[in-house]
């Protein structure tokens, strides 16, 4: 499955040091299965009270559930500004932490690439936080990637509880299993990872853009055939 993705993404992922001799040697590395809590922390999202409110002149911003794409591709544009309503001192959001959804229907994992001043997340989501025994061993990007792809997937849906509100509980993450391949690995499959998320993210937007001039191409023919009968 590597050797495929490598030999379709070459053009792009060559300009990122992404070599076919790369991923060719997969096979031949060592790998290891771990559970998700022996290298990251797994924390709730903020306890807010009750919803959280849009106040303007707030001092924080919360990133929510809707703030992650379709793609597991992190938004901030658009964060809510509030306040803070708990007594618990806030985990402001890092480069190399990961927010995994754990209600609704899709339970994804996304990566923060930077550091979020004065930003948390909501108590919906799972703050992961790689250790730091761990780090020099662990992609906190390739973990992302493991988290959304059909192993992970699967095991969500099996695990998920409750029928009209679907949840992940923290005990269930923390035991999702992981390949963990060498860190150099990782690497490659990281960036193979992120290049397919802004790939992906510039052909929705080409659609979206189509789909649009076909609209306003189909309202200007019902309005000149309106002024026709008229």
């Amino acid at each position: 499955m590597l050797r495929q993705c490598s030999e379709e993404t070459t053009n792009e992922a060559n300009p990122m040091g992404v070599s076919s001799d790369s991923t060719a040697s997969f096979e031949q590395e060592r790998t290891v299965t771990i559970t998700l809590s022996e290298c990251v922390t797994i924390q709730a999202g903020y306890p807010f009270r009750g919803a959280i409110r849009d106040i303007p002149t707030g001092s924080v911003r919360a990133v929510q559930a809707k703030d992650i794409s379709p793609l597991g591709e992190l938004q901030t544009s658009n964060l809510i500004v509030t306040d803070l309503t708990g007594k618990r001192d806030a985990d402001w959001l890092q480069q190399g932490d990961i927010l995994f959804s754990a209600k609704g229907s899709k339970h994804l994992a996304c990566y923060v690439h930077e550091d979020l001043e004065m930003t948390t997340c909501a108590p919906s989501l799972f703050l992961l936080r790689v250790k730091p025994e761990w780090k020099q061993k662990v992609n906190p990007q390739f973990l992302t990637w493991q988290l959304n792809q059909q192993p992970a997937q699967t095991y969500f849906k099996r695990s998920a509880e409750g029928s009209f509100q679907i949840s992940i509980r923290k005990p269930m993450l923390a035991a999702t299993s992981i390949a963990l391949p060498e860190l150099s690995k990782q690497n490659i499959i990281a960036k193979l990872y992120e290049a397919s998320i802004k790939e992906n993210a510039l052909l929705h937007k080409l659609i979206n853009n189509r789909q649009q001039q076909l609209n306003a191409i189909a309202t200007d023919l019902i309005k000149n055939s309106e002024q026709f009968k008229g």
